[in-house]
């Protein structure tokens, strides 16, 4: 581990996450017609991201509204064999269980990936989508949550915007990972209560921000195979300027569902665990060290199906020795191949 890595950890101990967003459950193929044993996970951007985490040993909490399905109890059971804590995620008539089938399948230029489908693979049935949580519900709750070192979000939704602004009035580090973005007040309310903002160059080229607007303490782009470009805060407005990190290698590479969500925890993991004052006095130095974590995840999830394949197959001793091994070696990516 690196000098400015272990300078950014003053830590305590099982720092606290919650989070809010998409909590869904992953239907898993392979390939055409082949269905992985026992394939159906906990799933979607927040629900990867808080369970990684409770594999990097925090109190992980999502706030979630499911319906009373046979969906939400596969989404329960996964969560809380993650060591996920199911306290705020509530089942109701009104509520609705997303499920999302991840298929793995060789595309056209002899790459292997996700494709994300939306109907039953055997009936053509539409699947059950998401519903935001309700905000009437989130200001009932925001004050019973846990004290938490980070709050994670992944939909502009006043529900998560409540939450946040509570949070953050609390201590949290508040982290926000849009998939897509609109510019209106509801998006440039979240990207101002945001501390660390996080988001892929496919689906969002360029956030929009009022000149006037208060910039992030740290702003994140993900570039594919490129790596991914970071930028730090210079003054309340000014966002600073753009600086690349080039990707790990990966080797014996499967899958690379779920890598963006490894990352965002590696991330979490090492600049978020002592809460937002301690986040907001950290030096580039420390920042750099965490991007490289974050990554060198993403890159050992490529070697495992699906979105949280490294949790099922390896102990959290087993992934700090891969990511040791990765760490002492950055190169450039290599194309996933099958």
């Amino acid at each position: 581990m690196s000098t400015a890595l272990q300078r950014s950890l003053p830590l305590r101990e099982m720092p606290v996450s919650v989070g809010t967003g998409f909590l869904a459950l992953d239907m898993l193929l392979l390939g055409k017609d082949r269905v992985k044993a026992n394939a159906l996970y906990a799933g979607g951007s927040c629900g990867n991201v808080l369970s990684i985490l409770a594999h990097l040993e925090w109190e992980s909490y999502p706030v979630a509204r499911l319906g009373t399905d046979r969906m939400a109890e596969d989404v329960l059971s996964d969560l809380e064999r993650s060591g996920v804590r199911t306290d705020f995620v509530l089942r109701s008539d009104t509520g609705a269980t997303p499920v999302v089938v991840v298929r793995i399948a060789e595309r056209r230029d002899g790459t292997v990936g996700p494709r994300f489908e939306w109907k039953h693979p055997a009936s053509g049935d539409w699947l059950p989508s998401y519903r935001p949580f309700p905000k009437t519900m989130a200001q009932e709750m925001v004050h019973g949550l846990p004290e938490a070192s980070v709050f994670y979000f992944d939909r502009a939704e006043p529900s998560a915007l409540v939450m946040a602004e509570g949070l953050r009035d609390q201590g949290a580090v508040v982290f926000f990972e849009p998939s897509s973005c609109k510019d209106d007040d509801l998006f440039t309310e979240c990207l101002a209560v945001s501390d660390i903002v996080k988001y892929s160059a496919d689906r969002i080229p360029q956030v929009p921000r009022s000149p006037a607007s208060r910039s992030p303490r740290l702003e994140i782009q993900t570039l594919g195979r490129r790596g991914l470009r970071y930028r730090l805060k210079s003054g309340d407005t000014n966002p600073g300027s753009w600086r690349e990190l080039a990707a790990f290698t990966v080797q014996n590479a499967i899958d690379a569902t779920g890598c963006g969500d490894w990352c965002s925890a590696g991330i979490i993991h090492h600049l978020c665990q002592a809460g937002r004052m301690h986040f907001l006095k950290l030096d580039e130095a420390a920042i750099v060290a965490a991007l490289n974590y974050g990554q060198a995840l993403a890159a050992i999830n490529c070697r495992y199906h699906g979105a949280r394949g490294p949790m099922y197959e390896l102990s959290r001793r087993e992934l700090d020795v891969q990511v040791k091994a990765v760490l002492s070696q950055k190169i450039y990516y290599s194309q996933i191949r099958a």
